[in-house]
């Protein structure tokens, strides 16, 4: 009907519309023939679109959402004799300017997060710590509940079953405590300083064995080395599940370290990835230029071998894991990288095979490329039940382009995203 409908409207207009005449344009033929030729497919159901697209003009996600849709995201590693690459999976946090994330794994095997977000204020900045639940191997992500107004970054640690404990990240924000997996803390106290009053920072992944927790910090020293560098690492480390930090040791200044991350590998040696000052002959513009250290100690931290200093430049914010095989798994922000003689942003991961001794260089993970913004920040990384890595991490958005203070305090935001991928990606036969 509707084909012989058309036919007798082009034949009482006289070939052409008189619909189609406005202006004194004339309208083109279709001489299209019917034939069969290669075409794309739609095969995602439109109810399941209705769910993952949005509706409205201004391409907005609902505002009842956690994370966007799953995407497939490239995931390159660097190989003798050529490049690989495997397919992940990846999504973006939909909670304003979100920075600062970081998990862990609670008894039950529900993975606790703890961020923070630009949650109220318009002209001026005012955040908030939230906590957020995946009961599904971070596929999906719990409404986040508001626990703490600041600009504080507190750090879940798990202490077995369902207690954990907040540590300050960054500064030296507050200690508080749970038992019912973070609904509710208690015990909200300013973390411990130095007998000399000395603050310390931390950031990295914690050890938790037991009642005992060992963490790496620094603090600022008089300038030393030869870079005139005015940090120094410190472990310190509590036993009684992170009420009093009675007990630690410095490192040797000569590293010319700070913050850092610290595992108790398979063969019982704690390993370190140390923030490290720049070679000397380098310029020091900005904390982003600084580079990595790694070292072992099989006597728990007296003494320190296969110390390691890797790069020159632009590497921060180390995170280590152990594997289910034993295996160490190293992430790690680049924040001046470098892929095939160009420089990028992004985040990268490492394996070592022989517990810290040595670590495949020539086999890492680049999970993420961003050109906008330098900032590369706050890797974090949690191994799931079926093998592969969910991976958080900070990025930003910061256009400076234009006249200085347009977007206030908004003009550069936080970004927070994640990537679940296969250290053994010849093992994984989909990231779906």
């Amino acid at each position: 009907m509707k084909i012989v409908a058309l036919a007798i409207l082009v034949l009482v207009c006289g070939g052409v519309p008189g619909w189609a005449q406005e202006a004194g344009l004339p309208t083109a033929r279709d001489a299209s023939k019917p034939a069969k030729v290669p075409t794309p497919r739609d095969t995602i159901s439109l109810d399941r679109l209705k769910t993952l697209a949005a509706r409205n003009a201004g391409a907005e996600f609902d505002p009842n959402r956690v994370i966007t849709p799953h995407m497939p995201i490239g995931i390159r590693q660097e190989y003798p004799g050529g490049l690989r690459y495997q397919e992940g999976i990846s999504y973006t946090f939909l909670v304003h300017s979100m920075k600062f994330a970081a998990m862990c794994r609670l008894g039950d095997g529900t993975i606790a997060m703890v961020g923070t977000g630009w949650v109220d204020g318009t002209t001026n900045e005012k955040r908030s710590c939230f906590i957020s639940y995946s009961k599904n191997e971070g596929r999906t992500w719990s409404q986040p509940r508001l626990f703490h107004d600041g600009l504080e970054r507190p750090q879940p640690v798990a202490l077995g079953g369902q207690k954990l404990m907040l540590l300050p990240m960054d500064d030296d924000g507050f200690l508080a405590f749970s038992n019912d997996g973070g609904k509710s803390f208690t015990g909200k106290a300013t973390f411990p300083r130095l007998r000399n009053g000395k603050i310390t920072y931390h950031k990295g992944s914690v050890l938790v064995e037991k009642d005992v927790v060992t963490a790496i910090f620094t603090a600022e020293v008089a300038p030393h080395g030869p870079t005139g560098w005015r940090a120094q690492s410190l472990v310190r480390r509590s036993r009684d599940q992170g009420r009093t930090w009675n007990e630690g040791y410095w490192f040797p200044p000569g590293w010319e370290t700070s913050e850092g991350a610290i595992v108790r590998a398979a063969d019982g040696a704690l390993v370190v990835a140390l923030r490290t000052a720049q070679p000397a002959d380098y310029p020091s513009y900005s904390d982003h230029w600084r580079r990595l250290t790694t070292a072992r100690s099989t006597d728990d931290g007296k003494t320190w071998t296969h110390r390691q200093v890797h790069f020159k430049y632009g590497k921060v914010h180390s995170d280590i894991i152990k594997l289910k095989d034993g295996r160490l798994l190293l992430t790690y922000a680049a924040r001046m990288g470098e892929l095939d003689g160009q420089v990028y942003h992004g985040i990268e991961a490492v394996v070592s095979r022989d517990h810290g001794r040595t670590w495949d260089w020539d086999k890492r993970f680049i999970l993420f490329r961003w050109a906008m913004h330098q900032s590369m920040h706050s890797p974090c990384s949690l191994q799931l039940a079926d093998g592969r890595i969910l991976t958080l991490f900070l990025y930003h958005y910061g256009a400076q382009w234009g006249k200085k203070g347009v977007g206030g305090p908004g003009r550069t935001l936080g970004i927070t995203s994640a990537v679940i991928w296969s250290t053994d990606p010849e093992k994984t036969v989909s990231a779906r």
